[in-house]
């Protein structure tokens, strides 16, 4: 059964293009030339589309580090498992659709395919409208996930309980 968007803030679009910012964002970041698999995009949207997530976010200095912004605001775990579980189609809706549309592709890897880019301007009129809350969100995360390898993030985040 194909997934259908039941909520208008939680549309294909909007995922589309905030998950293209944050493997942007996280290319720009990572030092090792890394980009980011799919566990990770995973994460994004569940952070992002959360407002008390995203406020406890939005505002941090990059330098903070993920662990210390974890232990300051435990409520960013807070029901994380079902966040990700409830956004993981529109997150793989949005991926569908920045494949499709040219702006991301796929590359396979020895232990994961991961994301990439694959355009030199964003579409015009887009990225200025989206929120700035939640681009500031997707810009801090990519920061975070960059240094981090999936299955360390994963422990940090939900410990045992996966």
């Amino acid at each position: 059964m194909p997934y259908l968007d039941t909520n208008l803030i939680n549309n294909s679009s909007l995922a589309c293009f905030l998950l293209v910012n944050f493997i942007k964002q996280y290319e720009d970041a990572s030092v090792d030339g890394t980009h980011p698999d799919l566990m990770k995009l995973l994460l994004v949207l569940p952070f992002a589309w959360h407002e008390t997530s995203r406020n406890a976010i939005k505002g941090r200095n990059f330098s903070t580090l993920l662990d210390n912004v974890l232990q300051e605001e435990p409520l960013l775990k807070s029901n994380l498992t079902r966040r990700v579980s409830n956004y993981s189609g529109v997150s793989i809706q949005g991926l569908n659709l920045a494949a499709a549309s040219g702006l991301i592709k796929r590359i396979e890897c020895h232990d994961a395919d991961q994301f990439v880019t694959d355009f030199d301007r964003w579409p015009t009129g887009v990225k200025a409208t989206l929120p700035t809350e939640m681009t500031k969100t997707t810009k801090r995360l990519a920061n975070w996930f960059c240094i981090m390898d999936t299955p360390s993030l994963y422990k940090v985040l939900f410990g045992d309980q996966l």
